[in-house]
């Protein structure tokens, strides 16, 4: 039985009647553009073929009942009198509907079961593919007609309302708008998407390397505060900065004294972060497989030593795999703090199942939790069944 099939049972069995809908939201990776997003720069992610489901019909009433089979655990709450106390897989359905009525949208109550294989805790936006899937089945429900660009707004402020982490709009964009065999060049303050050919012959390779990490508990926060205050410095010089995607690594070591050596160090990152974006794009673009992997290394490298989102063994993981046969580079990827990586490897140079026991042989007991390696598919945005 696949996803939409099971969630579809389970919704019978919880409610006793069919849903209306079924909707399925994917996972991403980002290829380059760490921490570039809430910096209004430009980000290269691609939606894979993980995925989190949503099965929903609405109700007579404001009441809204939600269950989650991953975790066997259900919820009720009224949309006119939204609850503190509840489970954190409920604020990211309670926050995006309450965003959504925010927004100027008026909503009925809801049943809704959600279903996932997106690894939570993992750096593959489990968080946002449930957003995503949530926002896009009560559209649907409700015969709304919302632009990709509008959806992903309120699906980023219920994060910052809700959940308490104040994420730029990446994740959720790449879940709802990305395309199969494309990574999306999102430019984050025009909130426009152009899609780029992937390379043939490329197997993306995602790892989680066995450190779950949580943003909220995590200094993310404080690096996007870090990042305001350059800012501020900035434009005390020249007035047209208004995020730091608008300034040039020359300007910014034009201010080192200024700013400090860690806050120096965390704006190098993400105005060279800004420049290997495209510089990836181009490599691409040349099918310089060779030119890509020194991109996602030097990506990962500044994440490291200026951004200080990395750890020690997940920096070990990225050389180690960067020292194999057939791969191309690797990196971390997402927010940092543990969860996952990312590999690009060489189709018929790389296989990725001996990869995956030499990785374990090396790793596994180094880790809180067991690593786990995927080979992964490109897939479209958000879809819906009814």
């Amino acid at each position: 039985m696949d996803l939409l099939d099971e969630t579809k049972h389970i919704f019978k069995k919880r409610f006793m009647r069919e849903p209306a809908l079924i909707v399925s939201a994917p996972g991403r990776v980002n290829l380059i553009g760490e921490h570039t997003d809430y910096n209004e720069g430009h980000v290269l992610p691609v939606a894979i073929d993980r995925f989190t489901a949503v099965a929903a019909s609405s109700r007579a009433d404001r009441l809204c009942r939600l269950y989650t089979a991953n975790l066997d655990e259900g919820f009720e709450f009224d949309l006119d009198r939204l609850l503190d106390d509840r489970p954190h897989w409920v604020s990211y359905i309670m926050g995006v509907l309450a965003e959504m009525e925010r927004d100027g949208w008026t909503i009925s109550g809801k049943d809704i079961v959600v279903n996932g294989t997106v690894p939570v805790a993992s750096g593959l936006s489990s968080s946002a593919a449930l957003e995503i899937a949530t926002a896009t089945a009560v559209e649907r429900l409700e015969g709304f007609q919302i632009d990709d660009a509008r959806m992903v707004r309120f699906c980023q402020k219920s994060e910052h309302h809700f959940i308490g982490v104040q994420c730029g709009p990446m994740d959720q964009y790449a879940s709802r708008a990305c395309r199969r065999g494309h990574a999306g060049l999102l430019d984050c303050r025009s909130m426009e998407m152009t899609h780029h050919r992937l390379p043939e012959g490329i197997d993306l390779v995602s790892i989680y390397s066995g450190i779950p990490r949580s943003l909220a508990a995590s200094a993310y926060n404080e690096r996007l505060e870090s990042c305001r205050k350059v800012v501020k410095i900035l434009r005390k010089t020249d007035p047209h900065i208004h995020a730091l995607r608008d300034a040039t690594t020359d300007l910014v070591e034009s201010h080192k004294s200024n700013l400090g050596e860690r806050i120096y160090r965390r704006a190098r990152h993400v105005v060279t972060e800004q420049e290997r974006v495209f510089e990836l794009i181009q490599a691409m673009e040349r099918e310089d497989r060779r030119r890509m992997g020194e991109i996602l290394m030097a990506g990962h490298e500044s994440l490291s030593r200026d951004y200080e989102v990395s750890l020690p063994l997940l920096d070990n993981m990225v050389e180690w795999l960067c020292r194999q046969s057939g791969v191309i580079g690797a990196r971390l990827t997402g927010a940092g703090f543990g969860g996952s990586l990312i590999c690009l490897a060489e189709s018929d140079a790389c296989d990725v199942e001996s990869l995956s026991e030499i990785f374990l042989e090396q790793f596994e007991k180094k880790t809180p939790e067991r690593p786990q390696i995927w080979t992964l598919t490109t897939v479209d945005g958000a879809r819906y069944q009814s």
